[in-house]
């Protein structure tokens, strides 16, 4: 009985690692690793990666820059929300422990083309003078569609020390 709870306990660890792939951010000198579903499309992006669930109904990202370059990294998702016809509104600014690390959250309720949206930018520190940003975007629905996705992917993000 052992040896088959044993055999059902090293499948599921290797089932689990067959559907996700695992990203070090930066690629260099990484401070952050982070595990994004294989059924998630991945793309790098001018400062990292991003996601997209199957559906293309939630957009992830991871970024990283140098402290001096935040505002660049920032400026970047200013223009991305805008291309994505994300309107502009305040941010509600929260400071808040994320997965034992400080975090500032910049959450926005605001709306696209589909209709009412959420957008979090959480800032972490990376060390080395360094900020990883990860953003979320998606509807209340669309978040509670892909919420074990969102959870996994979130849960996973981890410091390097």
């Amino acid at each position: 009985m052992r040896m088959l709870l044993a055999a059902a306990a090293l499948l599921s660890l290797l089932a689990t690692n067959a559907f996700a792939r695992n990203f070090a951010v930066p690629d260099k000198d990484p401070a952050v690793t982070i595990t994004v579903p294989d059924s998630w499309e991945t793309e790098a992006i001018s400062y990292g990666y991003s996601a997209q669930s199957p559906d293309k109904d939630v957009f992830f990202s991871v970024e990283f820059a140098s402290a001096r370059d935040v505002g660049k990294m920032i400026d970047n998702n200013a223009a991305w929300m805008k291309e994505n016809n994300i309107k502009d509104v305040p941010a509600k600014k929260v400071e808040t422990p994320f997965n034992g690390m400080p975090a500032t959250i910049f959450q926005f309720e605001t709306s696209d083309d589909n209709g009412p949206t959420t957008v979090e930018l959480i800032l972490l520190p990376a060390g080395k003078n360094r900020v990883i940003m990860l953003t979320l975007w998606g509807s209340d629905a669309e978040r509670t569609k892909h919420g074990a996705a969102i959870d996994t992917i979130m849960s996973s993000v981890k410091a390097i020390q």
